[in-house]
């Protein structure tokens, strides 16, 4: 398993106040990742998601509102289905649900809505945090607009 304190570091480009977060977090709970994350962590366009494993929002950066029309501060605590409505795929839910009681990474593309309800394409490439004990305890989820 990777440690915190080398993801950490391939994620340099954040901004300051999401890493202080992350790094609050992972060292709270003993973060470790069975998966380099490196391919996604320095391409500015990703907005960055991470959920307990209960899936509420624990933080995101900040270029998450330009993407959904919600400040990051307005979608902690909430799931990231508040971005879900009728014309979201349910196949994609499924493979979300799926992957996550297994406990593994995924990458799919579904239908979110934006705060003022336009409809925008959200590809999330997602991997599970382990803790110290490898038990899941967060994931991180790279998220970018695509087209509809």
């Amino acid at each position: 398993m990777l440690s915190w304190e080398l993801i950490k570091k391939l994620l340099w480009d954040l901004d300051k106040d999401i890493l202080e977060h992350m790094n609050r977090l992972a060292q709270e709970y003993d973060w470790h990742f069975n998966y380099f994350l490196d391919s996604y962590t320095h391409y500015k366009g990703y907005s960055i998601v991470i959920t307990d494993h209960n899936f509420k929002i624990q933080c995101c950066s900040e270029n998450i509102f330009k993407m959904t029309g919600y400040k990051s501060e307005e979608l902690i605590n909430h799931t990231p289905s508040l971005l879900q409505g009728e014309k979201t795929d349910c196949n994609s839910k499924r493979l979300i649900k799926k992957a996550t009681q297994d406990e593994l990474p995924f990458n799919t593309r579904l239908v979110n809505y934006r705060k003022n309800g336009d409809l925008y394409g959200c590809e999330i490439i997602s991997f599970p945090i382990f803790n110290g004990n490898f038990e899941v305890s967060h994931f991180i989820a790279f998220e970018k607009e695509y087209f509809v």
